[in-house]
């Protein structure tokens, strides 16, 4: 899922994508109460409590993943009443973002918050395992909607608040055609054939299949998608081998030899015309989007020169929001301690997360 991540952008203070990052050990006891129940209401926002449950479910699989035991009698109640503590303040600011908006007049566009629900959808098999996560994480669809629709609200206040600092058209362009390869993105799949070994017969044999699944692309009998979900072995097997973000050429993530493809494509929807050799086997690489041309990629633009002065401005702005907020309902809170010592000294080696900013 990617709304874990698309919580962690360039528009949240420094001091909430901390707690983001500690988010990380509510149990599901912790979780209780009505679905139809607000968690809190902040500047007549309710906050639905799957919402809260989202976090609070997420953050759990985060500290077990790295080993820590929240149900340790001796500070998991402790980092259980810090976390929870943590959570209310992350929900408090998505409230205050929504409020802002309004405020603003600032809406989500439909089309691309229906877009959003079906790519996370996308991140699994079928609506049988989309219908479990739900039910695991203790939340409805309709409270995934409203985080995905809190993204877009929060972007369009960062626009917002910063329209006065921004370039004109002619130096945007300017800047752009002094590198385009710097701002251009494109978004690619991938169909992976891994060899059943390292030695020569073992690369032949996935060549030949690799071939031969081209051949079937090429001639319409199977779709690329397809093809993905049958022999790739990572997360793309789930979306048609779509690898998900938009690159650009000179700060590619990939290696060289895919790099070097995937960039010679030059129409949507193209296939590269045979097998790319790589460590990991042989790729059938499609470009599936692409942003070029200075009006396509001027937010870029303006984010990479004035990212820094925009960022304070709005966190300054979104600050004094979140002090003067008005809280109508406040959450009942569910794990109280005396101290925070234990779990204090044990977060000197608590595990963190770099930032996936939104860029």
């Amino acid at each position: 899922m990617n709304l874990k991540l698309n919580l962690t952008g360039k528009k949240i203070k420094s001091i909430l994508l901390a707690a983001m990052i500690l988010l990380a050990a509510l149990s599901l006891a912790g979780c209780s109460g009505s679905k139809d129940k607000a968690a809190m209401v902040i500047n007549d926002v309710a906050v639905p409590q799957g919402v809260l449950n989202y976090y609070i479910n997420y953050g759990k699989d985060y500290l077990t993943s790295y080993g820590i035991n929240i149900d340790d009698p001796e500070t998991g109640g402790q980092y259980l009443s810090l976390i929870e503590e943590q959570g209310v303040d992350i929900v408090k600011e998505i409230a205050v973002v929504r409020s802002l908006a309004k405020e603003a007049g600032l809406t989500a566009d439909e089309t691309v918050l229906t877009e959003n629900l079906q790519a996370e959808k996308n991140y699994f098999a079928d609506d049988a395992a989309w219908q479990e996560w739900l039910t695991t994480y203790q939340l409805t669809e309709n409270d995934v909607k409203w985080i995905l629709e809190y993204q877009l609200l929060s972007e369009a206040l960062y626009e917002h608040v910063n329209q006065n600092i921004t370039m004109t058209d002619a130096e945007i362009e300017a800047i752009y055609n002094a590198n385009p390869t710097d701002y251009d993105t494109f978004k690619f799949a991938h169909i992976l054939i891994t060899p059943e070994g390292n030695d020569d017969a073992a690369w032949a044999a996935a060549q030949q299949t690799a071939n031969d699944v081209l051949a079937q692309i090429n001639n319409g009998e199977k779709t690329f998608e397809d093809i993905a979900a049958q022999y790739n072995t990572d997360s793309t097997k789930a979306t048609g081998g779509d690898l998900g973000q938009y690159v650009t050429k000179n700060a590619s993530p990939y290696v060289p030899e895919f790099t070097e493809a995937a960039f010679a494509l030059s129409e949507i929807n193209q296939v590269s015309a045979e097998p790319v050799r790589t460590s990991f086997g042989y790729h059938l690489i499609k470009l599936l989007d692409k942003n070029t041309g200075w009006q396509n990629v001027r937010e870029s633009i303006i984010e990479q020169q004035l990212g820094l002065q925009r960022s304070e401005n709005y966190n300054n702005y979104l600050n004094e929001a979140i002090t003067n907020a008005v809280i109508n309902q406040d959450y009942e809170r569910q794990y109280t301690v005396e101290s925070n010592t234990a779990v204090n000294n044990e977060n000197q080696e608590t595990p963190t997360t770099n930032n996936n900013s939104n860029q």
